[in-house]
This record gives C-alpha cells, structure tokens and sequence, in this order.
C-alpha cells in the first residue's frame, strides 16, 4: 500500500467517526509547497473522553493502538499515534490545545480535494508559522526549509495574520528572514 493510499483510507475513517481534524506537518508542507519526503502523517483533531474506544474499536485490526496512550493524550491534550501494521507508516494524533493560537488555526481550517476526497488541511500561513516555531524549538532545518517552500509556492498568503502571529509566537525574525 502507497503512502497516498492509506492516507486516503485514514481520512475516509476519520469521517466515518465524525471526529473533527485537520492534516498538519509534513503532509501539509507538501500540499502547500515543495516536495519532499516524510515518514509519517500528523493530524490534530478534537476529541472527547468518551470517544475513545469507538476510535479505538475502528483503527485497531489495521494500526497498532494503545487504549491507554490515547486516554492519556486526550486528558492532557498531548500526542498519541497509530503504527499501521503493513507499512510501518506512523500516524500522530495531536489533540487541539486549549491555546489561543491552536484554536484559531484549527477554526481557519480549509478543506480541499486530496486524491478525490474532502480532506482539511490547516492553512499554509499556519503552516509557515507552526513551522517556524518547530524550527525555533528544534533547529531542524526541514521546518525552516517546508515553511520556505510554502512561501514559494502559495500566492496571496495573509500578509496581515503571518505578522500578527509571527510576532506573538516569537517567530517574527524568522519569518523575515524566509520572506
């Protein structure tokens, strides 16, 4: 099974359970911007206690999932991921954080057609700026590189919100240098 494929099947079970989400990381870089390889898909959703084992029950005969990690992540909206079982291609879960800028990027999600399916992607100023923040943290120099890209790719970006969020998540120097 390609990469493609089982993203595909991931987002159409995703809509089965009603659970809100929206593709972020690498898989969004490559969407707004320049190719590139990556390992592994990252969504952020929203996601109620009680919902646990419905997700649980739906991904656990093709992924590997543990109860318990999920629970965790939920509680304290942190990360849980899936292994799918004949790939080996990991998935992260990321719980929407009770954070201002998390918040607004998951509210300005947009949805586009990703190989005939309805899928959403955060936008690719979220993008560029939650990957600026990741190289910030990190010096990983892909995040810096996937937030350049976008912003070779994408015309008519909002100028406006990159700055104001730049400046309040403490990447407004970076976001200069790439621009």
């Amino acid at each position: 099974m390609i990469q493609e494929d089982l993203l595909v099947k991931l987002v159409d079970r995703i809509h089965t359970l009603h659970i809100p989400y929206m593709m972020t990381g690498g898989i969004a870089a490559i969407f707004y911007g320049k190719p590139r390889l990556t390992h592994d898909f990252d969504l952020i959703i929203e996601m109620d206690f009680h919902r646990i084992p419905e997700l649980v029950n739906e991904f656990k005969n093709d992924f590997y999932i543990d109860k318990e990690a999920v629970q965790q992540a939920v509680q304290h909206q942190k990360m849980f991921n899936l292994i799918h079982f004949d790939s080996g291609i990991k998935v992260d879960f990321w719980m929407v954080k009770d954070e201002e800028f998390d918040k607004t990027r998951f509210e300005r999600r947009q949805e586009h057609t990703y190989k005939g399916r309805k899928v959403y992607f955060t936008t690719p100023e979220d993008i560029i700026l939650i990957k600026l923040v990741w190289f910030k943290n990190s010096q990983i120099h892909k995040h810096r590189e996937d937030a350049v890209g976008i912003l070779e790719v994408q015309k008519g970006l909002d100028e406006g919100y990159l700055k104001k969020w730049a400046e309040r998540l403490s990447v407004k120097k970076l976001l200069r240098e790439i621009q």
